[in-house]
């Protein structure tokens, strides 16, 4: 069984000095971590991986599909899949309709490390619970970032 330091993590940005500093810290703490550029290849990963992938964090603003897009892909077809989602260009509305289409939880960029590390924490506490109980992962109870 994974500890909640071993996971896998697929991070979708199409900045790719984005996707190496988010890498950077994920490896630190010991996950693995896969990445995509652009949600297409993200979609096509998950699927490959199956139930191997632990959690997704996408970008919001990307080229060709947005991740907006992406969340309600994956969110369909893997229901109790993590999806955290960054942004520069967030607000409330954008917030609202991000949870709405499944993502888990939303954070706005310039990102601080130690606060993604928390909010990664509490999604796979979360997401621990729901398995163990069985029910879908409700993104309300996973709670918002501050």
């Amino acid at each position: 069984m994974k500890t909640a330091r071993d996971k896998t993590i697929l991070i979708v940005d199409d900045d790719v000095r984005m996707l190496r500093a988010l890498e950077k810290v994920l490896t630190g703490e010991g996950h693995t971590v896969l990445s995509a550029t652009w949600v297409g290849d993200a979609v096509d990963i998950v699927v490959e991986q199956k139930k191997q992938i632990d959690l997704v964090i996408t970008d919001l603003r990307m080229p060709l599909v947005t991740g907006i897009t992406g969340v309600f892909a994956i969110h369909k077809v893997f229901p109790q899949l993590p999806i955290i989602v960054l942004t520069a260009f967030g607000g409330p509305d954008v917030e609202a309709e991000c949870l709405r289409q499944g993502a888990t939880d939303f954070l706005e960029k310039p990102l601080d490390a130690a606060h993604l590390l928390e909010v990664i924490a509490r999604v796979f506490a979360a997401t621990k619970t729901e398995s163990a109980s069985d029910q879908p992962l409700d993104a309300e109870r996973v709670g918002k970032s501050p």
